[in-house]
């Protein structure tokens, strides 16, 4: 529950983010055409003309401008095209469901092209189940297609005006979103010192919050170095954007760094509050840098410097007095780990005064900065946005092989059914069980699952929520006005939220339609609950049964991969800690391709989780998860100058047994063959950075053994 201020910083969030943005946007460029056509009489002939803005402002997601810019095009032209299409085979119902069994593949196999041009195809497959509403005017077919591509160029103009007036404000809100999301990654990093903790739940959170902050990191990334190519003459704020976000990215790295094994840590400090100290001392951390982040998004300069001098002060001297009164080597090895969690404290808040300077244009970034992304940031996006446009990606995708190709006929074959289903119990309105399962059907089944449940309490909702507004509210200038504002809301919590989304949507579809036919929009409730019911049993079968995709059977795969990327990070680490600089840039290639790996991993894995009966399957995988996830931050946390009090000999020893160790947990998994393990736990006497990776070397190779004698 959200309490005084809270509720004020959340609205602010939401209200400065691009989503709102989005939402306005959205919502301006098909309300203004909408209020002029109202006062002239045109709105029954001028649909058309409002769909083809509506469904064109849905592909103009956050991006480069150029990719929203040929987006809209390709949306303009698709659903123009299924327009002509849906017109003229409309009265042939062979031809008809012919139509839509061959566009709903090809539309729906675009998404190999990136998630922009998924989102183009997914809405000319709408636009073309719309234009099957008995309900329309299948005359006029040219002037309805004619009028569809003016609204789509209408929105495009005014989408494209919007940019060339603010150009950095997209970037500005994503870039603040960013922050946010770092802050959220504190905070489930915080939750690790908080008395009774649970670890397994916290690593949980924070790997969860980890791919959400990489996921808008890819985003971020391509947004502000394509940005910046349309403006020719590079401004301060400009810089200051650029070096904001290189700063959050050397932030967001150091927040993964991890000393300690937290349960050890709690055991060692139980009868002390120290641990209660760091996590407020964090949750402080979590709550500047979101002030900050708050106001980057609204794109104004930071008032005030986070002022954390004295509470480190206070943290380091009570740290100092309970290890004066503590014995025994595993404490002081806890303690000397919050000792170093101190400094990185430390680091991340000299960082927040930079981010504050950077928004007060204070610091003097240099003009001659080159305008491309240095060489260190540079890494694989775990899902690209965009491709380049080759006939020939389609025809290397018609295979089963291709998770895109399974989705276009895991939809072609719903959308038949649905077809033949609402043909046979008689639905008037069929195309709203079509609309049901393209608009739930997804490629990845637990977002489907989740999609199908959210649709129809959404629909439930909404319509519980109109019917009493209509029954209460006949003023039609006060329906006018919450029509408006519902409009807004839904295309608000299009990408955020989407049972708010369908809420919102329903009550504005139901009062459009009580002031389009104020007699029959009772009965049109009634046959929606039917088409929706219908539609959502639909998308869960071919979900769960028509070609699927699961998570589970690409896992082995990804932690293999995990365990490469590791591996190499491991190795480059000791390269570039014994030879500064010489191994810098093979460093970060290999940091970054752990950290997106490690993504990937968590991402799927809490995917996998929602899929039928690998719930009880898990728990080997978790904890490979876990120790991976743990392992890439202690190989970030390396240092030189820990290792400068190893002896040599023993630093080249374990170096190479942990490479043999994460190099036989591969062989484990790619052969389904168990490997055994070189120990070397008796060759050391203290604990060190070294052993403790060696430590987790050896737990990771356990667990892919246990995991390989699990599957004979």
């Amino acid at each position: 529950m959200y309490i005084g201020k809270d509720y004020i910083k959340e609205i602010q969030k939401f209200t400065t983010s691009h989503y709102w943005n989005s939402g306005v946007r959205i919502t301006t460029g098909v309300m203004i055409p909408m209020l002029i056509m109202v006062q002239k009489g045109w709105l029954s002939e001028g649909i058309p003309f409002l769909w083809g803005a509506l469904f064109v402002s849905l592909t103009d997601t956050p991006g480069p401008i150029n990719h929203r810019r040929n987006g809209m095009i390709a949306g303009t032209v698709l659903n123009t095209a299924a327009v002509l299409l849906t017109g003229a085979v409309y009265e042939l119902q062979g031809l008809l469901l012919i139509e839509v069994l061959v566009l709903s593949f090809f539309f729906s196999l675009l998404g190999i092209y990136g998630t922009r041009a998924g989102a183009v195809g997914t809405l000319a497959i709408v636009v073309m189940v719309l234009n099957m509403s008995p309900f329309r005017d299948h005359e006029n077919l040219l002037l309805n297609a004619a009028l569809t591509a003016g609204g789509g160029i209408w929105y495009a103009s005014f989408s494209i005006l919007l940019f060339r007036l603010q150009p950095y404000r997209l970037v500005e809100q994503a870039l603040g979103e960013n922050l946010l999301q770092i802050a959220d990654y504190i905070r489930a990093r915080a939750k690790f010192y908080k008395e009774g903790a649970d670890i397994d739940a916290c690593f949980r959170r924070v790997m969860q919050e980890q791919v959400d902050v990489l996921k808008n990191q890819n985003q971020l990334r391509e947004l502000i170095f394509r940005t910046r190519q349309f403006v020719s003459d590079p401004s301060p704020k400009s810089r200051s954007i650029m070096m904001i976000f290189l700063e959050s990215l050397d932030m967001f790295e150091e927040t993964m760094y991890v000393y300690q094994d937290y349960k050890l840590l709690h055991q060692h400090t139980r009868h002390t509050d120290i641990l209660r100290k760091f996590h407020a001392m964090i949750n402080k951390l979590a709550d500047e840098l979101e002030r900050i982040g708050l106001f980057v998004q609204a794109g104004l300069p930071v008032k005030t410097t986070p002022e954390f001098g004295q509470g480190l002060n206070e943290l380091g001297h009570a740290l100092e007095v309970h290890k004066m009164s503590s014995t025994g080597v595993t404490v002081r090895q806890s303690l000397h780990a919050l000792e170093l969690t101190i400094e990185n404290i430390q680091s991340v808040v000299n960082r927040l005064g930079n981010l504050v300077l950077f928004t007060q244009l204070k610091i003097d970034v240099n003009p001659t900065l080159q305008y491309q992304e240095p060489e260190q940031y540079k890494t694989t996006n775990q899902a690209e946005t965009s491709k380049p446009i080759h006939v020939s990606l389609i025809f290397e995708n018609l295979t089963l092989r291709s998770n895109n190709f399974r989705y276009a006929a895991r939809l072609t074959l719903a959308m038949a059914i649905g077809y033949g289903a609402a043909v046979f119990f008689g639905l008037s309105h069929f195309y709203w069980v079509l609309l049901t399962i393209v608009t739930i059907l997804k490629p990845v089944y637990n977002v489907t699952r989740k999609r199908n449940i959210q649709r129809v309490i959404g629909t439930l909702g909404g319509i519980l929520a109109a019917s009493l507004i209509l029954f209460l509210i006949s003023n039609n200038t006060v329906l006018l006005i919450l029509m408006f504002a519902c409009m807004l809301m839904a295309y608000s919590f299009l990408r955020i939220n989407y049972l708010g989304f369908v809420i919102f949507l329903t009550i504005y579809v139901i009062i459009t339609f009580h002031f389009l036919n104020p007699l029959e929009f009772k009965g049109l409730i009634g046959e929606r609950l039917v088409d929706t019911f219908v539609g959502s049993v639909v998308a869960a079968i071919a979900a769960r049964f028509f070609f699927p995709v699961w998570k589970h059977e690409d896992i082995d795969g990804l932690m293999i991969k995990m365990l490469e990327a590791n591996r190499t990070y491991f190795l480059a680490a000791m390269k570039y800690l014994n030879t500064q600089p010489v191994g810098y840039g093979e460093y970060n290639a290999a940091r970054n391709n752990a950290i997106v790996a490690l993504t990937n991993l968590s991402d799927d894995f809490q995917q996998m989780l929602a899929e039928p009966g690998q719930g009880k399957k898990s728990s080997h995988i978790h904890q490979f998860v876990i120790a991976s996830h743990t392992l890439t931050s202690r190989i970030s946390a390396l240092t030189a100058k820990y290792l400068d009090y190893i002896p040599a000999e023993h630093v080249a020893n374990t170096h190479q047994i942990i490479a043999q160790l994460l190099q036989n947990s591969i062989e484990n998994l790619s052969t389904g063959k168990p490997t055994p393990a070189r120990s070397i736990a008796t060759q050391f006497k203290a604990t060190n950075p070294l052993t403790i990776i060696n430590s987790l070397a050896h737990e990771i190779h356990a667990i892919t053994q246990k995991m390989v004698v699990a599957k004979e």
